[in-house]
This record gives structure tokens, C-alpha cells and sequence, in this order.
């Protein structure tokens, strides 16, 4: 298959239904801020329709290595890397696929609810179309913006409230209205970087309802620091640390009641339990 009909494939894909069951695969990935090495050969693979979550102390590169899952790490000034992450095979860094294409393909949704406040919720939806310029032929757009919210939890609440500004949600609303957001375009991986840490227990609660449900359909990718959230929502964990003066690696990886419970590394049992971070 050539890079352009790839790049075909992946214009039609974000159109259908998802449930395509794309897998993402880390190999040997290292990254640099300058001469500072934050990561140090991680090498992962996150299985397709099932949630991944990444664990681990502050300062162990986690978040880098999520923002290099999508392309956004060589947005910093000074940012480098090397390895190879691949969506079905296909390396994002160094196929055809254009930026864009990626991040059409792969979402994210941020730490801190982002949506833009001076438009209204349905607005906030669409405007995922138009930041990554794709157009949808075969939707209207009431019924996407509908389809989005409901996917993210979101329909019952707001359904009344389609011209209301997005600032005008609750922090929780807000979260899972840049999720409806993010799955517009209909993106085959969702990446999540601690998407409930500023919120209360029940906004939290619906977020994760959300997110099993998504995993259905879509690849989910979070990284979180609280241990029983990575026990409920994922199927897979993967532990980083970074030793002192030693850039973040992958110590343990498994199935999540592997690693909750019987994990090999002595290290791994002494985070999830508590005993340090």
C-alpha cells in the first residue's frame, strides 16, 4: 500500500463507524528536551479496543511519552527522539502519513478541560472537524454533534442547552464535552493524560463509565496517578520510573490485575501499594 493510499484509507476510515480495532506499538523509543534525556528505550505495545494506562512517580516521562504517541512532543523547542511508534504498522514519523493524518487518528484529551469557552456546546463538537480541516460528506451536522455527545456521556445533560457556551459547563461537563470533541473526527486511538485529576469523585466516576464504554470502539491510551482508577478503567498497565539522574523507562508491563497483584518486579509492588510516589 503507498503512503497516498494510506492517507485515502484513513480519510475514509474517520468518516465510518469506529470499532476498527487499531493497535499502537512503541519500539525503543528514547526522547531528549536539549542534551536532557527524559526517556530512555521504552518499547510498548497497546492493544487495540482495550484501555492502556500508564503509571508511574511524577517526572518519569509518562506525559512525554504520550505526547509522542500523537507527534505533539516535536512541538517543543529543542525536542528529539528516536525509536519508532507505529498505528497498524504504519510508523507515524516516518510513513506518508502527514501530521495531521496522526493526529486525525490519534486524539488526545488533556489534563485540564480545554474547551473554548465563547462557543456553544454544538460548536465546541464541530470545531474538531475544522481544527484538523477534515469535512464529513455523510453526516449531517445535528446528528454528529448528538452522535459525539452521547458517545461521551454527555447528550442528557446538555441536549437543551446546544447553544450554550462551553465555558458555561461544570468541570466535569466540560472534560467530557472535549471528548465528544476529539471523537468528531472520529479517531481510531483516544490518548488521555490524567483527564479526572481536577475533577470531584462523581464527575470522575462518569468520565470512567465513559471511557468503558468508548473502549469498545476505540484504543485508549491514559496515563493517571491514582492507582484504583488505573485498576478499574485498564486492561493493560505499564509502570515507569526514573532512577536519579536517569531518564524514565518501562520497569514492568502486563495485564493491570498482573500488575496489582502478583507483579515481578519488587519496585512495581512498592508503587501500586503505595509504599512510595
Amino acid at each position: 500500500m503507498t503512503s497516498s493510499e494510506t492517507i485515502d484509507l484513513v480519510e475514509d476510515r474517520a468518516l465510518d463507524p469506529v470499532g476498527l480495532g487499531s493497535g499502537l506499538t512503541a519500539r525503543q523509543v528514547s526522547a531528549w528536551f536539549g542534551e536532557h534525556k527524559v526517556l530512555d528505550r521504552v518499547t510498548l505495545a497497546m492493544p487495540p479496543n482495550q484501555v492502556t494506562a500508564l503509571i508511574g512517580p511524577s517526572g518519569c516521562g509518562k506525559s512525554t511519552f504520550l505526547r509522542i504517541l500523537n507527534r505533539m512532543h516535536e512541538l517543543v523547542p529543542g525536542a528529539t527522539l528516536s525509536g519508532t511508534v507505529a498505528i497498524n504498522d504504519i510508523d507515524i514519523y516516518r510513513s506518508g502519513l502527514l501530521v495531521t493524518d496522526v493526529r486525525r487518528r490519534i486524539g488526545m484529551v488533556f489534563q485540564k478541560p480545554n474547551p473554548f469557552p465563547a462557543m456553544s456546546v454544538a460548536e465546541n463538537v464541530l470545531s474538531g472537524l475544522k481544527l484538523s480541516r477534515h469535512r464529513s460528506r455523510r453526516h449531517d451536522p445535528a446528528d454528529l454533534v448528538e452522535r459525539c455527545l452521547r458517545r461521551a456521556g454527555l447528550w442528557n445533560e446538555v441536549k437543551q442547552r446546544l447553544g450554550t457556551p462551553g465555558g458555561a459547563l461544570s468541570g466535569g461537563q466540560q472534560q467530557r464535552l472535549c471528548i465528544a470533541r476529539a471523537l468528531a473526527v472520529q479517531p481510531e486511538i483516544l490518548l488521555m493524560d490524567e483527564p479526572c485529576s481536577a475533577l470531584d469523585p462523581t464527575s470522575t466516576r462518569r468520565i470512567e463509565e465513559t471511557i468503558a464504554e468508548l473502549r469498545e470502539q476505540v484504543t485508549i491510551v491514559i496515563v493517571t496517578h491514582n492507582m484504583q482508577q488505573a485498576q478499574r478503567v485498564s486492561q493493560y498497565c505499564a509502570f515507569f520510573l526514573a532512577e536519579e539522574n536517569a531518564p524514565g523507562r518501562i520497569v514492568e508491563q502486563g495485564p493491570t490485575d498482573k500488575i496489582f497483584s502478583a507483579p515481578d518486579d519488587p519496585r512495581t509492588f512498592d508503587y501500586v501499594s503505595g509504599q512510595f510516589g
